[in-house]
């Protein structure tokens, strides 16, 4: 069951800092969710983010994340979705870094379904979406573009209760950043708490030509599923 905005608004506890004063310009769900977590080095992943973002690490640890979801009822403020524009999958990858001490992350790939979203989506958020096909059912993924091949069937298994700090900081992240120019601010966005849920993996061939040396992608860290969560963001 989906939830008001004005319910999502009003759950910040779980929040690092407040949230933007203007009114949010954009709605989005991000729908059955599985996150990938792997530990890398910070030398070799130092050289794939712009100088200006610091890296963000837990425990000294460096790491990125695939995520792959559905993206569903996208639309600004005001409006309503169009289906065809405004659902769609994706796949990315991502690291944690930090801007004056605002934690988010950064996007080294963004892989998402239809053409016509992605190039809407690069257009009006500035992030680095490429379109490849993707084929998802209830607990598969399926991806052969030309950064990346992907191969995912999965069960969901028990909810996580209580979380672990190195969980909530591998997920629970409010900014986004661009990296292209010094002075750009983060793109802020705002959820309630993901719920989270330990997945078993029946299959998983993972690769990204680009980033084969930094990441082993068959052999995760970490792992989680989750149903999704109804996300605000602001320009």
């Amino acid at each position: 069951m989906k939830e008001p905005i004005q319910t999502i608004l009003h759950t910040v506890g779980h929040r690092p800092w407040p949230i933007p004063n203007p009114s949010w310009f954009w709605y989005q769900e991000w729908n059955e969710v599985i996150f990938l977590h792997y530990q890398v080095n910070g030398k070799r992943l130092r050289e794939l983010v712009p100088r200006h973002l610091q890296l963000d690490q837990f425990d000294g640890e460096h790491w990125v994340s695939v995520v792959a979801f559905t993206m569903d009822r996208v639309r600004p403020r005001f409006t309503f979705p169009i289906q065809f524009l405004s659902t769609f999958h994706e796949v990315n990858l991502r690291t944690y870094v930090t801007r004056d001490g605002k934690p988010g992350v950064y996007f080294l790939s963004i892989e998402a379904e239809k053409i016509l979203p992605t190039i809407f989506a690069r257009l009006a958020s500035g992030l680095p979406y490429q379109h490849s096909p993707i084929i998802r059912t209830n607990d598969s993924y399926t991806l052969r573009g030309k950064r990346c091949e992907i191969g995912i069937e999965f069960l969901k298994k028990d909810r996580i209760d209580f979380p672990s700090p190195k969980e909530l900081w591998l997920t629970e992240r409010y900014s986004l950043f661009r990296g292209k120019n010094p002075e750009e601010t983060a793109m802020d966005v705002h959820h309630k708490p993901w719920e989270l849920f330990q997945v078993e993996f029946m299959k998983l061939n993972l690769r990204y030509a680009a980033y084969d040396g930094l990441v082993n992608f068959g052999n995760p860290n970490l792992c989680h599923y989750s149903p999704g969560v109804q996300v605000l963001a602001w320009l």
